[in-house]
């Protein structure tokens, strides 16, 4: 990693708050999608699963999902904090999250199956880039745009 003195860094606080929105959504993405789900399933098959169930599944759908976006989230600001800081390349994120989800998966189920760690290790790697892909996306389409319909922007000074 090379320290690489940009002098058109990208501001701080719109970086901290698209990311904070980022993970908003991902949040609700992550509460949403398994609840109504699960609300669409209980009402096709006419079987509620017991008193306590829906609440007991919601509760552990929230705590999930918060556990998920903290990390996706996380790894995705540090990683662009990182990226303004030193040159990283483009790959190095996505592996270091592999790897850490992976080896923490084995300190965690230690009894389980040897493939389930990199499957897991995996599957929060692809949600890692899908949200870092959309957090760059969002950040660089106005640039895009005024490039496409050639409006002049100046950058802001400071």
């Amino acid at each position: 990693m090379n320290a690489d003195p940009k002098k058109d860094r990208r501001p701080l606080l719109p970086l901290l708050l698209l990311h904070a929105a980022a993970a908003a959504v991902c949040l609700g993405f992550f509460t949403i999608v398994p609840i109504g789900a699960s609300l669409i399933l209980m009402a096709i098959t006419n079987d509620p699963g017991g008193p306590m169930f829906f609440p007991m599944f919601v509760m552990s759908v929230i705590m999930f999902a918060s556990v998920i976006t903290a990390i996706l989230a996380g790894a995705a600001l540090l990683s662009d904090l990182l990226r303004r800081r030193y040159r990283v390349p483009i790959w190095l994120p996505p592996l270091a999250v592999f790897v850490l989800a992976t080896v923490s998966c084995w300190f965690l189920a230690g009894s389980a199956h040897p493939v389930v760690p990199p499957i897991v290790g995996g599957i929060v790697t692809l949600a890692f880039i899908v949200h870092w892909a959309a957090i760059s996306t969002v950040w660089f389409l106005p640039r895009l745009l005024f490039r496409f319909f050639r409006v002049q922007h100046e950058p802001p000074k400071g």
